[in-house]
């Protein structure tokens, strides 16, 4: 609704000047530039386009700027928007603003004020920076400490490497240059008596497996066990730390999903069609006596469905009803919207399974 507009020069003057001026400087120029008969009818005016007239306080002595403070003083009291607007007819009696009417005091302490606050703002600007420049460096030597290793742990791995290849070349040396002993034959006085060695099992021989070990002493070993459909793996580029990653190859899938994309054949002998995908929506807080024919009527109503409506059973006793709603999945957002349901009904989609002792009710076919 707009606003009322009235015509007064001195209240135009004041209304929009006040939010950039003392009041000091407002008065003097008020009273320098107006007559007392037109400040005492812009008070009249004023107070009486705000209701107030039986607050106004008539002055006699000194009246001029007694009154026009009192102007001020309401102005300041009214809310902008209560107030009407005031328009100036004649431009010519709205009075310039000069520098002999400002206040020179109260604008240097403005801005000293703005220097002092603009310092304040340098010194955190520059506080911030420092911290910033602390964190960054930081950072730099976290990340220099985890990607430069320490020279003990390079020795010690180096030293590792060394005792586990001294191990691994032992063992295979032994296995594949050390003959097994025969045990004589019966009847041969000659030959001595040899005790059988004891047969090498997987779980003897694990200790000797080593992650880090030759390849040649890897074959040897693996020779020795039986294999079980070893997965295929490949192997990644090396790291800095001489391991190999490797990975399991992902097998293809043999059998998966496809969508047909051919339109749907129509007329009486095509039957064949896609089943419209559907979302179960929950519905709560209904009154006791909204039965499932009601919402499927609401439903019709708004979007021109039939649609399939289940009625919850509670556990406990509870005053109102709720219902499931499977709805096409391509218009759920429209049965998510507020202004389709009544006001008070509390809806969401659905969670989890519907339970046995649901009532379901389908949508009658008209014949």
């Amino acid at each position: 609704m707009a606003k009322q507009l009235v015509a007064n020069e001195l209240l135009a003057f004041l209304q929009q000047k006040l939010d950039v001026m003392d009041e000091v400087s407002a008065v003097q120029i008020c009273a320098s530039n107006f007559s007392e008969a037109d400040i005492s009818e812009a008070k009249k005016l004023l107070f009486a386009s705000l209701n107030k007239s039986d607050q106004m306080i008539s002055r006699r002595r000194d009246g001029t700027k007694k009154s026009i403070q009192d102007i001020i003083t309401l102005f300041k009291e009214t809310d902008p928007d209560d107030a009407p607007t005031f328009v100036a007819r004649d431009l010519h009696k709205l009075p310039p603003v000069t520098f002999d009417h400002v206040d020179v005091t109260s604008l240097l302490k403005d801005i000293v004020f703005l220097k002092a606050s603009l310092a304040n703002v340098t010194l955190k600007f520059e506080a911030s920076q420092n911290t910033i420049s602390e964190l960054r460096k930081e950072v730099d030597e976290l990340r220099s400490a985890l990607i430069t290793p320490s020279d003990d742990a390079t020795n010690i791995d180096k030293s590792r490497r060394v005792s586990l290849d001294k191990s691994g070349s032992s063992v295979e040396s032994a296995v594949l240059t050390t003959p097994l002993p025969t045990v004589s034959q019966v009847g041969q006085p000659s030959s001595p008596c040899v005790t059988a060695p004891v047969p090498r099992t997987p779980a003897s021989s694990s200790p000797c497996v080593h992650v880090g070990a030759k390849r040649n002493f890897a074959d040897v070993v693996a020779s020795k066990r039986p294999s079980s459909n070893p997965q295929p793996v490949i192997a990644v580029k090396p790291a800095e730390t001489d391991f190999i990653e490797v990975k399991k190859r992902r097998r293809p899938r043999v059998s998966q999903n496809r969508c047909g994309t051919a339109p749907t054949a129509t007329g009486p002998n095509f039957q064949l069609r896609a089943a419209t995908p559907v979302t179960a929506l929950y519905l709560s807080r209904l009154h006791y006596t909204t039965q499932s024919r009601d919402i499927i009527e609401h439903i019709k109503f708004k979007t021109n469905l039939e649609l399939r409506v289940s009625l919850l059973e509670s556990r406990h006793n509870t005053s109102f009803k709720a219902f499931v709603v499977l709805v096409p999945t391509n218009m759920l957002e429209t049965f998510l919207k507020e202004e389709f349901w009544p006001k008070g009904v509390v809806f969401r989609r659905f969670r989890g399974r519907l339970p046995e002792n649901t009532t379901r009710a389908a949508p009658t076919k008209k014949p």
